[in-house]
């Protein structure tokens, strides 16, 4: 296609441009035709996938490629759980399903502005931010938003924030860019952190409690061994993998801790990513 960049996928290098995108585990992708248009920084990425050819628009391959964890070896991931029938259906209806590697700072706003269900509404918080004080991209006919950064949001101040029908969630994330624009260099540091040090740092942050902070840790610093239990996840595991424990009237805090150790036992380093993949097939499984 002309005007387009493209990669050739491989067979040992599994990609799937739809499951990716649609899983709900990244804001601000829709489909518009053929096409799968997303805002990823301060531009919109256009992609479609086509057979084994992905085409694509609004960022360079390396983005491109990094942006979608082309690196990770799905099929290492594949391979650990061929054995498990669950995994294995989930994995034969989204195979070619990557995590996203988003931005820290929009992965820390999209958690604190919306609900914690993972069914995210068309206009939600994060959009409301961003079509208020974010820059206009026209593209293809269709208006896009950018999502301003910290120092934006502290110009603009609370009180627009406020005006975006975020109720106590806009005072959480103005507090967010306050420590940010202190520490410019936070995201460098958690990269470097452990697990324990990056969730302690995390929950400085107002209205982040430790399941957020695993969420960002994953979804912003692919922690892929993590595994955050939220109220879809619990439902999954305990009906698939755990039918036998008799939770009772175990606290859910309990109960999840309980959760995590097993998929830590039994997922490892993958854990994440059959969080997404059961996460993906939960109507079917």
């Amino acid at each position: 296609m002309d005007g387009y960049r493209s990669l050739q996928l491989r067979a040992d290098c599994p990609f799937d441009v739809g499951h990716t995108v649609a899983c709900g585990q990244a804001p601000r992708w829709e489909q518009i035709g053929d096409w799968w248009y997303g805002v990823v920084g301060d531009s919109v990425i256009k992609t479609r996938q086509v057979g084994d050819q992905v085409y694509f628009s609004g960022c360079s391959e390396k983005l491109y490629r990094d942006y979608f964890s082309r690196d990770y070896d799905l099929l290492n991931f594949y391979e650990a759980f061929s054995g498990d029938p669950y995994l294995s259906r989930a994995i034969r209806e989204n195979n070619g399903l990557r995590i996203i590697h988003q931005d820290p700072w929009e992965c820390i706003c999209f958690q604190l502005s919306i609900n914690k269900t993972r069914v995210v509404p068309r206009v939600d918080g994060f959009t409301r931010i961003s079509r208020k004080l974010g820059d206009k991209i026209e593209l293809d006919g269709h208006t896009f938003y950018t999502f301003p950064d910290a120092g934006t949001i502290l110009e603009e101040g609370l009180q627009t924030l406020k005006s975006c029908n975020l109720g106590y969630k806009a005072e959480n994330i103005f507090f967010a860019a306050t420590k940010v624009v202190d520490n410019p260099l936070w995201a460098q540091e958690v990269e470097r952190m452990s697990i324990e040090d990056a969730t302690s740092l995390l929950t400085e942050f107002k209205g982040i409690k430790p399941l957020v902070a695993e969420w960002i840790l994953l979804f912003a610093f692919g922690r892929y061994e993590l595994f955050p239990v939220d109220s879809h996840i619990r439902d999954i595991v305990r009906r698939l993998y755990l039918p036998h424990v008799h939770f009772g009237r175990v606290s859910f805090e309990k109960g999840d801790k309980f959760i995590q150790e097993y998929a830590s036992e039994h997922f490892g380093e993958y854990s994440g990513y059959v969080l997404e993949y059961l996460f993906a097939s939960r109507h079917s499984l």
